[in-house]
């Protein structure tokens, strides 16, 4: 048997098990070591990483500016199809909706233009137990402070039982107030104590506040391997405050491990959300670093 066949089945048959509801009837051990009956089992059709508890997994953080994601549709059976099924799926702006209303965010429909969904039929070949399909998502379309949310739904299941809580990928963007695009200058001595003229300087340079969640973003360094500021804040009302900043701590101990020692900072020198300038300082054992950021 092809092995690819055979895992999927095995993971259709997990997901039947343990994640889905209604049931016809019980599954029953025939009493023989790692044999199990699913003569019992009622065919389902899901989409993998659906649900409430993949919100986390279908985050898009755009590593670049299109990023791809697989939308499957699976058929959690005791026995592969002896012929096709074709499962319709959808964007439910619907659950937009209701997602915030039961979770208190305000995320809005993912605008047409930043996404292609390429199929909205899933045929699950006869003897097989899943069809795929692609979603795009274009960065450059999007609000950077806005959070979006794309939720993909079943629409029909081709004949076959729809699960209660893995019919829908809820693909979200998430939004904060300062992320986005900013004009970058740097300034390095080559030495701690910031004395005499900076060794490495350069001005006008672009680069992101990039969105880890709504109160917090990340943005390189210009020195060495780049170690990431991580600013976080408070966002009440859209007033901001309470600005924190640290070091990536996987940037500080990559660092670290070549001999590159951060022994101060980072500090806030400024913070201006209103302004949209903000100024951090540290130094090492042998340099002193300054990075501006502004609209």
């Amino acid at each position: 048997m092809n092995m690819k066949i055979t895992l999927n089945k095995l993971i259709g048959l997990s997901a039947g098990i343990l994640l889905l509801t209604g049931l016809t009837s019980c599954i029953k051990n025939k009493g023989f070591a790692n044999e199990t009956d699913f003569s019992g089992l009622q065919d389902h059709v899901i989409l993998l990483n659906a649900g409430l508890g993949n919100v986390g997994a279908a985050n898009i953080a755009f590593p670049t500016d299109t990023t791809t994601s697989a939308v499957t549709a699976d058929l959690a059976s005791a026995n592969p199809p002896p012929s096709s099924v074709t499962v319709t799926i959808a964007v439910d702006p619907a659950q937009v909706t209701a997602f915030n209303a039961s979770h208190g965010t305000s995320y809005v429909l993912l605008p047409d233009s930043a996404f292609t969904l390429a199929a909205t039929k899933l045929t699950i070949p006869a003897g097989q137990q899943f069809a795929t399909t692609n979603v795009s998502f274009y960065k450059a379309k999007l609000d950077p402070t806005v959070s979006y949310m794309l939720p993909i739904s079943i629409k029909d299941g081709g004949g076959k039982t729809l699960s209660t809580n893995e019919n829908t990928i809820y693909y979200n963007v998430i939004g904060n107030a300062i992320a986005g695009v900013y004009k970058w200058d740097f300034t390095r001595w080559g030495n701690p104590n910031q004395t005499g003229s900076p060794d490495i300087t350069f001005v006008g340079h672009t680069t992101s506040f990039v969105a880890d969640n709504p109160n917090q973003i990340e943005v390189a360094s210009g020195y060495y391997i780049g170690p990431r500021y991580v600013l976080s804040f408070v966002n009440t009302g859209g007033v901001l405050s309470n600005f924190k900043v640290i070091m990536n701590p996987d940037d500080v101990a990559t660092m670290a491990a070549a001999g590159v020692v951060i022994t101060a900072g980072p500090t806030i020198t400024k913070a201006d959300p209103i302004a949209g300038e903000y100024i951090f300082e540290y130094k090492t054992l042998t340099r002193y670093v300054i990075d501006r950021y502004y609209k």
